[in-house]
């Protein structure tokens, strides 16, 4: 056993479980490769689609700690997926937009609608490793779950904007 194995096998029975909500398959396949590769996370689960997500979430099959979810899918796209999720505080987790638009409006909708991070998606995996390792160390510090109360807490103590309540950083994080 390697000293990385070594890593991984201490992390896992407290990893992370992580949910990917994307319809495209080579995405798809991209993101769960460089999820794969983060110590942090013990479990991937993919929806292919809003409504697919949001029952797994409604009937218990997945209890995720962290979500990257797509923004243009079909049958519930990721703007009415973030939505209802938001709508569930007893299921609450943090959620990244993982999208190809750079469209600030896009970005904008997606933090009003409870989004912690709105993340372009790169072209290459060595460049998904780097994205998605930063947006997990932002979302769960260490690889540690996030909490119910530690969420609240967290969302209690940002400062209050004018103008866009829930945006509290740059509309589109950088790469």
């Amino acid at each position: 056993m390697t000293m990385a194995d070594a890593s991984r096998a201490a992390i896992e029975p407290n990893g992370l479980c992580v949910l990917v909500v994307e319809d495209d398959e080579a995405d798809a396949y991209l993101i769960s490769r460089a999820l794969a590769a983060q110590p942090a996370v013990h479990q991937v689960v993919r929806a292919a689609d809003g409504v697919a997500a949001l029952a797994m979430i409604q009937s218990g099959e997945v209890k995720p700690d962290l979500a990257f979810i797509d923004l243009q899918m079909p049958r519930k796209n990721g703007f009415n997926l973030l939505a209802a999720f938001a709508g569930r505080p007893e299921t609450s987790f943090p959620m990244v937009v993982l999208t190809s638009s750079t469209a600030p409006n896009d970005a904008i909708r997606s933090r009003l609608r409870g989004a912690m991070r709105v993340v372009t998606k790169p072209d290459t995996l060595e460049e998904m490793d780097s994205v998605l390792g930063f947006a997990i160390a932002a979302a769960c510090p260490s690889g540690v779950k996030p909490t119910l109360a530690r969420r609240a807490v967290d969302h209690a103590s940002r400062p209050k904007t004018k103008g866009y309540p829930g945006i509290h950083a740059a509309a589109i994080d950088e790469r």
